[in-house]
């Protein structure tokens, strides 16, 4: 299948024209190296072998992952840009320390300029990718939502007290990271174009915008509604009313917010605890909302055949490969039966 037909795919299963798409995850490509240190070699070098071997893939395997090159560093890039130091331990992702502890911290920090900022490393390392890597596409970088960012800089500890004892130093402090996070992801789509593979997991996007929303497993209902909640619904207002979640936290408590934010294209549901009943709970949950990806190719046995879904599966070999993605295109029969 070549890569324009792939795109269609994913966008007839935005519209309901298609139930399920199948991506099948190869062992060749290998696991992304933690970067050790700011540099980024190894990872460009992982990068680069990883989009020859999907680019190869396009001849023999016919799943609907799109060959792409990936900025996926870790959680820590924005709030670097604010300030926050960055640990590389080299056996997980970078990942920020919080440099506001209490609401008065708030007096010390600056609205960053883009420009001058830390991020501007990532946009460059992007353009090197794409340098060698003309026909991929490119992924988003590990874009957080406004209150996890928020949550990265100011000390959880601290933060999440605030927003009872200090709400508007709160909101404060998300609407600068919403204005550093749309200044980046305007010059973003200015250099790369408006279509793109969301930043986890690797799903096409016509245009629009995907993140991850995690801290709502930690607050109730009615805080997120008061606090992110109007600001998602703004950055799918702003980026044309698309918007692709991922939430690893268990936030069932948040499904009815997160299924009404406008344009939601794709729900990534990455529970921790009882993972198959949250499984078939959310697919029919959300039978009448987006596209569902679950976990793991362990969950593909717990969806609601009235939902649309994305299916995954993993492969240690060619063989492996094909003989995966024809049990899953089967099994997708079953939604189209319904």
């Amino acid at each position: 299948m070549d890569i324009g037909k792939k795109k269609q795919k994913w966008l007839d299963l935005y519209q309901g024209k298609e139930r399920t798409a199948v991506v099948i995850e190869q062992k060749d490509y290998g696991t992304a190296p933690f970067l050790k240190s700011p540099d980024m070699n190894e990872f460009f070098d992982w990068n680069i072998r990883r989009c020859r071997l999907m680019l190869d893939s396009l001849d023999w395997l016919d799943d609907d992952l799109i060959p792409h090159v990936s900025l996926n560093t870790g959680t820590h890039i924005f709030a670097e840009a604010f300030g926050c130091p960055v640990l590389y331990p080299g056996d997980t992702n970078p990942y920020a320390r919080p440099c506001v502890f209490c609401a008065n911290d708030l007096l010390k920090i600056k609205q960053p300029e883009l420009e001058s900022s830390s991020l501007m490393k990532i946009l460059e390392f992007g353009l090197k990718l794409k340098k060698a890597a003309p026909l991929a596409m490119i992924q988003l970088p590990d874009i957080q939502s406004p209150l996890d960012i928020a949550a990265i800089i100011w000390d959880k500890t601290d933060f999440y007290s605030a927003m009872i004892d200090e709400p508007q130093a709160v909101k404060d402090l998300m609407e600068m990271v919403y204005l550093l996070l749309t200044q980046f992801l305007d010059l973003w789509f200015k250099t790369f174009g408006k279509e793109f593979i969301a930043h986890y997991p690797a799903y096409y996007m016509p245009y629009g915008i995907t993140l991850s929303e995690d801290e709502i497993g930690s607050i109730s209902a009615g805080q997120f509604k008061e606090f992110a909640w109007p600001l998602l619904c703004r950055l799918s207002a702003q980026y044309g009313g698309k918007i692709g979640i991922h939430c690893c936290a268990d936030a069932k408590h948040q499904w009815g917010l997160l299924k009404s934010i406008p344009g939601l294209t794709l729900f990534n549901f990455s529970p921790h605890h009882n993972i198959e009943n949250a499984a078939r709970e959310a697919s029919v949950f959300f039978r009448d909302g987006p596209p569902l990806w679950l976990r793991g190719p362990d969950m593909n046995g717990y969806h609601d055949f009235r939902s649309r879904a994305v299916l995954l599966g993993k492969a240690d070999s060619k063989e492996e490969a094909i003989e995966v993605l024809k049990r899953l295109r089967d099994y997708s029969a079953r939604f189209r039966a319904v």
